[in-house]
């Protein structure tokens, strides 16, 4: 039985994630709209409108972003969302279906709250230790989904910031080991009902070795010690198998599209 609070988390994370500094939150009855710390992560979730209003609440979504020099916006539809056909409605007002490296299409957001199997022989995953490491992971991550060197340079500029959110505990990038040689990682929040688990990325020729697998259970067991045995997830349709393997549940689908406007 996967708690309330749990699912909520699972469904609408950047409703009830923590926001660390970089980040901003405009939240209400009707929508939440994230506003992160470099324009690809400008995204509306918790999507609670009545039909008459969604052509003013893409209106006012486009007003707020454009503030923060936003021209990117992605909406995230979920079981819950309303309008039931607001997909269709966005669709009408020029939104298109997501596409890679900015999100994947569609989603299954999924829990799990006991404990996946531990990591194979061979392995080791475990939090980044400096810097060094901290780049390491993210350069894996960038190598492992194809990120063009546009964003690559974007994110490389925002490392020293991201480093400090890690050091801190607020955004944890975590490398998996094979016989001493990082191949893997992975990035986790930690909520105050579950450990949110991000960016899973494994080079692809260490694949089918256990990495992802030993990445999810060191995130479990650091949320264990800190009091929230729960992990939630939005996971593509790389990892969505892996993850039903390893016992977590679907909680809701998710369905991504791209406003892009100026």
């Amino acid at each position: 039985m996967i708690p309330e609070e749990v699912r909520r988390l699972a469904e609408d994370p950047s409703a009830y994630a923590p926001m660390p500094p970089g980040f901003e939150r405009v939240l209400n009855e009707r929508f939440s709209l994230l506003l992160g710390p470099f324009p690809q992560m400008t995204m509306v979730q918790r999507v609670r409108l009545d039909p008459a209003d969604v052509d003013a609440a893409v209106a006012e979504v486009r007003e707020l972003a454009g503030e923060h020099d936003r021209d990117l916006v992605t909406w995230w539809m979920t079981d819950s969302t309303t309008p039931a056909d607001l997909e269709q409605r966005l669709v009408a007002l020029g939104l298109e279906p997501a596409a890679m490296p900015v999100n994947e299409p569609s989603y299954e957001a999924m829990a799990m709250t006991r404990a996946p199997e531990g990591a194979r022989p061979g392995l080791e995953a475990r939090l980044a230790a400096d810097l060094d490491e901290f780049t390491i992971a993210n350069e894996i991550a960038w190598d492992a989904f194809g990120f063009p060197d546009e964003q690559r340079e974007l994110q490389r500029d925002l490392l020293p910031a991201a480093y400090e959110l890690h050091r801190e505990g607020l955004a944890s990038r975590y490398l998996c080991f094979v016989d001493g040689e990082p191949v893997a990682s992975a990035i986790a929040v930690f909520a105050d009902a579950a450990v949110m688990l991000l960016g899973g990325a494994v080079l692809e020729e260490a694949r089918g070795r256990g990495c992802y697998r030993a990445l999810v259970r060191a995130r479990w067991d650091d949320g264990v010690a800190r009091g929230t045995p729960a992990l939630v997830v939005q996971a593509g349709a790389m990892s969505e198998p892996i993850l039903a393997r390893l016992g977590f549940e679907r909680v809701a689908s998710m369905r991504v599209l791209v406003d892009r406007f100026h």
